[in-house]
Order: C-alpha cells, then sequence, then structure tokens
C-alpha cells in the first residue's frame, strides 16, 4: 500500500513536467534565458567590483542577515496534493509517510544546494570585512542545520489549526533564524551556539502550544494550488496558457489606493483594473519586486558598485521587470463574459488599462529609486540618482504607454 502511495507521487510528478515542458519551451524561445544570462553576468561583474573594492563601513553582517535568512527560512512543500485527495486519500492517512517523504527530498535537496550557492558568493565577502570571521566549513554546517530545523518548523507550521497561530509561529522562527544567523556571523562560536540552543528551545516550546493536525491536508492542498497558479502566471507572460482560479487577497493597507478614484461610471475600468491588480497574485508579486528591487539597489548603492552606476543599472532593470508584469493585468478580465452584459464603458478600457499600469510602474518605480537619492551623499553621486530619476520617468510615461496601446491595438501579448 505505501509502495502505491510512493508511486502515485511519482506519477504526479511526471505529470506536471510533462505538463509544463511545451511552456518551457516557448520561454526559451522567447529570448527570456538571454535575459537571464545577462543579469548574471552584470551580477558577476558588480560581485567582483564589490569583493576588490569593500568599503570599509560595508554592513557586511547586516548584508549576510538580510540575504541568508530568506534562503534559510524559506521552506516550500510540493506535494502535488488535489481537492479530491481528501476523500480518496485521506482514509489513508496512515499511509501517507512515504508519500510525503518523497516531497520532503525533492523540495529539501534542492533548497539546501541554493542555500549553499548563495553561501559560497557570501563567504569571500565575510572573510574579507570580519577580522574574526567563522570558519567555512562550520559555517556551511551551521545554514545546514538552520535550513533542517526551519523546515521542521514550517512543516509544524503547516499543521496548526488556526491561521493566526500559523502567522505568529511564522514570525517567531523568522525573527529567530535571523537573530541565529547574526549570532554565528558577528560573535565567538561558542557564544554563538549557547545562544542558538536557547532560541531553539524557545521555538520548540512555542510551536507545541497551538492545535495542529496530523496531516494538514486543506493546507497542502491550498499550498499546491498557490504554487501552480505562480507557475502558470510565469508562463503566460510567454504564451497563452490555462487559467487557474485565481486567489483574492483583501490588502486591505493598500485598497485605500483604489478608493480614491472618483466614483462615477466613467471610472468602471480604472476601478476594475486597480482592485484586480491590488488583489490578485499580481499584486503581491508587483510587491515582492518592488521590495527585492529597492534592497538591490541600496546594497549596490551602498557599495558604489560601479562608482553609483551599477544602482543606475538595476534601478532601470526592476522597472522593466514591473513594467511587464504590470502589463500583463490586460490578460485578466480578457475572457470575462461580465464586462458583455453590463453596460460598461467600452471606449474607456483601454485608456484605463493603460492609466493603471502606468500609475503602478510609476509608484514602484519611485520606491526603487529612493534608497538611490537617500545613499547620494556627496555631489559625485548625484549624476547617477539623477540619471536614473529622469530615464525611469521617461519610460513609464512615455515610453511604457506608447507601447501598452500598440500592443491592445494589434492584439499581441508579450
Amino acid at each position: 500500500m505505501n509502495r502505491s502511495l510512493s508511486l502515485l507521487w511519482q506519477q504526479r510528478a511526471t505529470a506536471f513536467r510533462k505538463e509544463t515542458i511545451p511552456y518551457i519551451r516557448y520561454m526559451g524561445q522567447s529570448g527570456f534565458p538571454g535575459f537571464v544570462s545577462l543579469l548574471f553576468i552584470v551580477g558577476m561583474i558588480g560581485y567582483s567590483h564589490l569583493l576588490r573594492n569593500m568599503p570599509p563601513s560595508f554592513p557586511i553582517i547586516s548584508v549576510g542577515v538580510i540575504v541568508l535568512t530568506p534562503m534559510i527560512c524559506w521552506s516550500p512543500f510540493r506535494t502535488w496534493l488535489h481537492p479530491a485527495d481528501t476523500v480518496f486519500l485521506m482514509p489513508r492517512e496512515k499511509e501517507i509517510g512515504d508519500y510525503l517523504a518523497n516531497s520532503w527530498r525533492y523540495n529539501g535537496i534542492p533548497g539546501v544546494i541554493a542555500l549553499w550557492a548563495l553561501l559560497m558568493l557570501y563567504v569571500p565577502l565575510y572573510v574579507k570585512a570580519v577580522d574574526e570571521p567563522l570558519a567555512w566549513p562550520m559555517l556551511a554546517v551551521v545554514v545546514t542545520v538552520m535550513k533542517g530545523l526551519n523546515a521542521f518548523g514550517a512543516w509544524r507550521e503547516r499543521q496548526m489549526a488556526w491561521p493566526g497561530a500559523r502567522r505568529g509561529i511564522r514570525l517567531v522562527r523568522w525573527a529567530a533564524a535571523g537573530l541565529m544567523l547574526a549570532a554565528f556571523l558577528a560573535a565567538p562560536l561558542w557564544n554563538a551556539a549557547a545562544f542558538a540552543l536557547l532560541l531553539v528551545i524557545t521555538c520548540v516550546v512555542v510551536i507545541r502550544l497551538p492545535q495542529r493536525h496530523s496531516v494538514p491536508w486543506e493546507r497542502l492542498i491550498t499550498e499546491e494550488e498557490r504554487t501552480r497558479r505562480r507557475y502558470y502566471r510565469f508562463f503566460s507572460a510567454f504564451i497563452d496558457v490555462p487559467v487557474l482560479p485565481s486567489r483574492i487577497a483583501r490588502r486591505g493597507y493598500l485598497s485605500w489606493i483604489a478608493n480614491r478614484i472618483r466614483y462615477a461610471h466613467k471610472n468602471t475600468y480604472r476601478y476594475l483594473f486597480a482592485f484586480t491588480l491590488l488583489r490578485t497574485e499580481l499584486g503581491g508579486i508587483i510587491m515582492r519586486l518592488t521590495m527585492l528591487g529597492a534592497l538591490i539597489v541600496y546594497l549596490t548603492s551602498v557599495g558604489l558598485l560601479l562608482s553609483g552606476w551599477g544602482a543606475v543599472a538595476v534601478h532601470i532593470l526592476f522597472v522593466l521587470i514591473i513594467a511587464v508584469q504590470s502589463s500583463s493585468l490586460h490578460q485578466v478580465h480578457r475572457h470575462s463574459v461580465w464586462r458583455h452584459i453590463y453596460p460598461l464603458p467600452e471606449q474607456r478600457h483601454d485608456g484605463s488599462l493603460v492609466r493603471v499600469v502606468v500609475t503602478a510602474s510609476a509608484i514602484c518605480g519611485g520606491i526603487i529609486w529612493l534608497p538611490l537619492a537617500l545613499t547620494s551623499g556627496s555631489p559625485d553621486q548625484y549624476a547617477p540618482a539623477l540619471t536614473a530619476l529622469i530615464v525611469y520617468l521617461g519610460y513609464v510615461f512615455w515610453m511604457l504607454p506608447a507601447r501598452l496601446r500598440r500592443k491592445l491595438t494589434s492584439g499581441l501579448e508579450d
């Protein structure tokens, strides 16, 4: 029986790979791999420049915590489960161990390898900047153990019955991981180990408090659906893909932006596109890209990469990526029948879409530009910040609207 469940896992994983191969082929033909290669080359050039010309005040410990903690704490868990499994597999819950063991190996091994690769990029900077650094083999052992502990903690979070408890424990786990990593990077080994042991004991006690399920079926199914949506959202930038049910997030902290749109019939599409952007997964992607871009711009600006021009290149790159992502907003309601039933102002459809995309790109680009402006401490650094501002505003308010209107008129997609 156990063998049959393990075989079921293999069949589902193989089916998903076969399902995505055609989309991967289209992605390869789009030139995206070349773009990624160019991004990698630019990143390595900037990395080597920073390694050779590291400022004495470079915050290497803070950078290590900011860069490594997400990779340590991030614990995806693909199970290939479907909603029907609550009927057909739940009665065999006691036999599900081998099925989930495949998921542990599938998700855990690549995660550890990616963490080691990131660590190998960080170690040369760390060794150069710190007077008494922790030996890199010991640091590799430390982050690997932390990765394992966080994977266990993430599984316990999934088992918890209440969403509020999951969010609270996740916050505790990430904070503890950041503090633990900072201790190992900055403090003597045994002092850091004692502090880490105290944090682990505290987290274990806290994790045991909330009620939990032995196998969190609904949570695993929800995560699987969300992961599949992300894959399809990515592939939709290159070719039409089947539409999965979209996940809606209220995001009350952003809804006020759309609420500022004047209540009038002519603004119907603006209102629709604004809330679609703010409440769907597309908005989450853009938010994460904005935060990542602001962080990388800050690090490259503080590190004086290419005398500040490296930060300009990063800023423009992220503005382009966000603009491309925002432009996919026109696909969301393209096949909706309701727009043909309700008396919507069709003549304002394209203009409303362009306005929402331009506004979103302008706001996100401005947020990414702020770290570059705030770290320009000398007159020599004003030129890169000013150049980035001019190029970004010119692209967002001139080139982007023209490109969007051409695409909407011709009916072509990126």
